[in-house]
């Protein structure tokens, strides 16, 4: 065996130099640990911790404390960006995956359940019976009432094949029924109606951007296009009320009425080598024909990148109210125990250099909306028809005459016998809008009251306070047309269903849909 051969210099050398390498590195992280203030503080975290830990005379709750101080950092940014709980996460994953195990049904918190907004056309829900308006008070043996949304809703859902037992109120709490349902896969959908207005002009409403959102517009289009006998003048996209999703299906939308080459959407994130640009693919889908695209307050985000960059272009007129205006764009981490991250990313702009929010988020998270080219008001932006919406008051008059108000054959919508019919069932049911002018009011009297106010000063107040309610009631009279449209609505979604509601009352009657139709046809 030959002894291994031994160079003592060599190897004193050698550790000579890889001890000044250590200690060189470690000085320099240590100097860079120092320097940077963001890491000091990092550091500084676990070693006030371990402190509170080894001197602290009593327990500590470090669950709550770390939590404290999650939500802490996160107070610090943009409304926009939280903390992602894992059943958040889970349900994130759901709507990525297009659908869910359900009934079909939309439905709202109420004192004793969930009261059912809408049934989906051909669904579990609507094959059993369940009606847009009952009142759901229990799912299997769990009564509804005092749960949250949340927790109450999930209990409807479920895997496919499953069943669960429904208690049922109908017809204003008059008829109690227990039916059960069979769940099964629902398709989330996007498109809720796309069809004709009187006119021949496309009308397509789009709910959201969620996955899956732009092909559904697209085969929705198609349909229509391929529709015989049918030459149409042009596209109404209605995103009113849609508050936006994921940042490419926006892209994917746009690029359907795009051009090869056109800039769609870019971003700008914090450093300047992250800016990025987005152009379509084309061709245009629907050839050059003219589009016209609706908007409101509740039209955000994505709905802002489409309308946006469809107005920028010259390719659409916007309709409406001025969008929400929010000009960030968010991204998920996830985190090894099944929570995440939600956090804003970059700031999006448009062609022209148009950004909706200008700058830092943490600083100013609310952006510019986008001013319509044709404003027009919009009634249920009204204080006192969005407390009559929240009342619930339409839906129980909507159930209580459904066959008076779709027959056309009957006197009772074309005479004012609908609308007293209403106000008597508002007086039943004590139904108070609280009007800004009321609650002034009332404000103003007691304010009179207890400043001990000389007996004329109060008696002004009190004036004032009863013209202030003799407005209030005189409100339905005022906003008869509106309301007039909303109950049909209702009663025809109740009877037929959804598509039969934007048909026969939605798109001939509502004026932002009329108007906008005729400025398509006015380009065509």
């Amino acid at each position: 065996m030959t002894p291994p051969t031994v160079h003592p210099r060599s190897d004193i050398i050698r550790s000579a130099v890889l001890s000044c390498l250590i200690i060189l590195i470690a000085g320099g992280m240590a100097l860079v640990v120092l320097s940077d203030r963001d890491l000091k503080e990092a550091f500084i975290l676990p070693r006030v911790a371990a402190e509170i830990d080894h001197a602290y005379p009593e327990p500590v709750d470090w669950e709550k404390a770390a939590s404290a101080g999650r939500e802490s950092m996160y107070d610090m940014l943009d409304r926009f960006s939280f903390y992602v709980e894992p059943r958040q996460l889970r349900q994130l994953d759901e709507e990525m995956s297009g659908g869910y195990g359900g009934i079909g049904v939309s439905v709202i918190r109420h004192d004793l359940g969930l009261l059912v907004m809408s049934v989906r056309e051909n669904g579990p829900a609507a094959a059993a019976g369940v009606l847009t308006g009952d009142l759901i008070f229990s799912a299997d043996t769990v009564m509804l009432a005092g749960i949250d949304q949340d927790k109450a809703s999930s209990l409807l859902r479920g895997v496919d094949g499953s069943r669960v037992k429904l208690g049922l109120l109908r017809n204003d709490h008059l008829d109690t029924l227990h039916i059960e349902v069979t769940r099964k896969r629902i398709q989330f959908q996007h498109v809720p109606y796309a069809g004709f207005t009187p006119d021949t002009v496309m009308y397509v409403r789009l709910a959201d951007f969620d996955a899956g959102a732009a092909k559904e517009l697209e085969h929705a289009l198609d349909s229509l296009l391929a529709i015989a006998g049918m030459t149409p003048h042009g596209l109404i996209l209605d995103l009113r009320g849609n508050p936006g999703g994921l940042f490419w299906e926006a892209y994917h939308t746009a690029n359907l009425f795009l051009n090869k080459g056109q800039f769609i959407v870019g971003t700008e994130a914090r450093s300047r080598w992250q800016e990025e640009k987005h152009f379509a693919t084309g061709p245009d889908h629907l050839k050059g024909l003219p589009m016209t695209v609706l908007v409101d307050r509740g039209s955000a985000s994505s709905s802002e990148i489409v309308a946006g960059a469809l107005r920028q272009l010259g390719r659409a007129s916007l309709v409406g109210d001025t969008t929400f205006g929010k000009g960030l764009v968010q991204g998920y981490t996830r985190f090894p125990d099944g929570s995440g991250s939600r956090l804003t990313i970059s700031r999006y702009f448009l062609e022209g250099g148009l950004f909706l929010n200008r700058f830092d988020s943490t600083l100013s998270d609310t952006g510019n909306g986008l001013v319509p080219d044709h404003v027009i008001p919009l009634p249920e932006n009204e204080p006192y028809l969005r407390n009559l919406e929240s009342s619930l008051l339409l839906q129980r008059f909507a159930s209580a005459f459904q066959d008076l108000i779709i027959g056309d054959s009957t006197p009772f919508m074309h005479t004012y016998a609908w609308l007293d019919s209403l106000k008597r069932m508002a007086e039943t049911d004590q139904f108070s809008a609280r009007t800004p002018l009321v609650l002034s009011a009332e404000q103003l009297v007691s304010v009179a009251r207890s400043d001990k106010s000389s007996p004329a000063l109060s008696r002004v107040a009190d004036r004032i306070a009863a013209l202030a309610r003799f407005d209030e009631l005189n409100q339905l009279d005022t906003h008869q047309d509106y309301i007039r449209m909303r109950v049909r609505k209702l009663a025809y979604e109740r009877k037929f269903g959804l598509t039969r509601s934007y048909t026969d009352v939605i798109v001939r009657e509502r004026p932002d849909i009329r108007f906008a139709a005729s400025l398509v046809r006015g380009k065509s």
